[in-house]
Parts: C-alpha cells; structure tokens; sequence
C-alpha cells in the first residue's frame, strides 16, 4: 500500500522503521550506538507499521488507512520504549530527540503530542523513582542536585575563612521559578517536565563559564553567580525570551547568607 502524503507511511515494515529510525538517532546525536536497541524499539515501529484501515461506506470506495488508530496504536509503545529508556539511564533531552529521530523518518515529521506525553511521563515516573536519589545530578534537568548545591555553597564559606572575603560580597542566586498549576495526582505534568529541561539548556546559554547550575525544586533552578557578572538576570531573561514554550516564569537574584550557618534556612526556602 502506498504512503499517504501528510500522514504515515503504510508501505514501510518494521525492518525499514527500525533501520531509518536508528540511523537518524546516530546521525542526530546519539551517544551510545551499540546500545540503541531494545525490545520496545520493536514494539513501537511494529505500531507504526501496522496495516490499519478503515472503509468508507459507498460501492466502490476503497479502503482508507486509518491514521487515527495508528496514532492511537502508538502511545502505549511510545509510554513502553519511555520506561525502557530511563531503565537504561539515557537521559530525558537524549530520549526525546531518539522519539523525534523516529517520527522525522515518517511523513507525519513530528510526534503527536499524546505519544510524547505518555513517553515523558513514564520516563520520568521510572527515572525518578529509581535514579533521582542516587548523585549529584537532577534526573530531569541534568543540572547539578540540590545536595550538590549544599556542597558547593559550604565550599565557598570555607574558601572564604581562608581569605578573608565574606562570600554575600563575591557571590550571589539567580533563581529562574517556573509558574505552572499542580496536577491533582501529585505527579508533575509532562508539559512541566519538558519546561524545566528547557530552562536547564537557558542556564547553561546565559552562564557558560563555569557557574554551578542546580536544581532545587520541581519548578525552580538556580544559578551561583560572581556579582562582578554584569545584570545576570537580564542576560537569562533574555535566552530564556528566545525560546518558545518556557512561560509563564520569573528571574530575580537572592543574597546568600553572611555566614554558613544560614545555609540551611537558605536552602529550605529555595526548596518550598
């Protein structure tokens, strides 16, 4: 059966789906070739290869294939190869753009926004579960961890026993909050998820020098930036104005305490 301009690609078979789909992973980026595969690779392009019609009522009239239930088809494959993913330890930006590497070899070009959503939040209902307390990075964003911020902030007063300099005069947060409604179930909505990724790669864009970049809550990251830095929070709002998606949020700078002791305040109120 031919392929239907706008819509998927009925002729191809799963061998096709896998072989095109892996290598514009690779060719996009993928880090780790060898392990590419997985069973639940099968499982989707066997979904998206699947012969699905429907017919129109009518003498004559030939069968049409059946978009919409291929689309259909595809979610729960897509929520399965998200959870086989985060099994792995691949990472979410990486995952996504291996979903995206697929659906681009398809005439369709993007994946619908069901098959994405089931992917991320089953990648993250396995990521966080089994990963998120185990380093110093946050699962989702890939910035460093709220426990790695403690860290690092109690190496600067340290530091600064030894020099003299109090660090509230050297270093200052800049907080980027995320305003988004929590869902009844408690779990953070995939729309969510796919905002604070994205505000992660703003952070690394606005601060490339080797600022410790953290976050330290589900909607809030931060930024420990030297006040010799000129208008930090201008220079994140403005990456951060270039990428569609993120909004509603709000930049603003925090103090840091003037002594170690206060840390601990610090860091519950970044938290809440």
């Amino acid at each position: 059966m031919p392929g239907v301009p706008g819509n998927w690609s009925y002729g191809r078979n799963l061998e096709q789906i896998r072989q095109t789909w892996r290598r514009e992973s690779v060719a996009a980026g993928w880090s780790r070739p060898h392990d590419w595969w997985v069973p639940e690779v099968d499982v989707l392009a066997a979904a998206l290869s699947r012969a699905s019609t429907t017919f129109t009522p009518g003498a004559g009239r030939a069968p049409i294939p059946d978009g919409a239930g291929r689309v259909g088809a595809a979610v729960p494959a897509c929520a399965g190869l998200g959870q086989a993913r985060a099994e792995a330890g691949v990472g979410l930006a990486e995952a996504l753009d291996d979903l995206a590497a697929l659906y681009r070899t398809l005439p369709v070009g993007t994946p619908p926004l069901p098959a994405v959503r089931a992917f991320v939040e089953s990648w993250a209902d396995v990521w966080l579960r089994v990963v998120a307390d185990a380093g110093c990075v946050d699962p989702i964003t890939e910035l460093a961890s709220r426990g790695y911020l403690r860290a690092r902030l109690t190496e600067l007063y340290r530091a600064s026993e030894q020099t003299g300099e109090p660090v509230p005069d050297r270093y200052r947060l800049v907080l980027v909050t995320l305003d988004a409604p929590d869902r009844p179930d408690g779990r953070p909505g995939w729309r969510l998820l796919l905002r604070r990724v994205a505000v992660a790669e703003a952070l690394r864009a606005a601060f490339p020098g080797g600022e410790t970049l953290a976050a330290v809550a589900p909607d809030r990251a931060v930024a420990i930036v030297d006040r010799r830095l000129p208008d930090p929070v201008h220079r994140l709002r403005d990456v951060l104005a270039g990428r569609p998606g993120i909004a509603p949020v709000q930049v603003h700078t925090a103090d840091l305490p003037e002594r170690i002791g206060g840390l601990a305040g610090l860091l519950t109120r970044l938290g809440e």
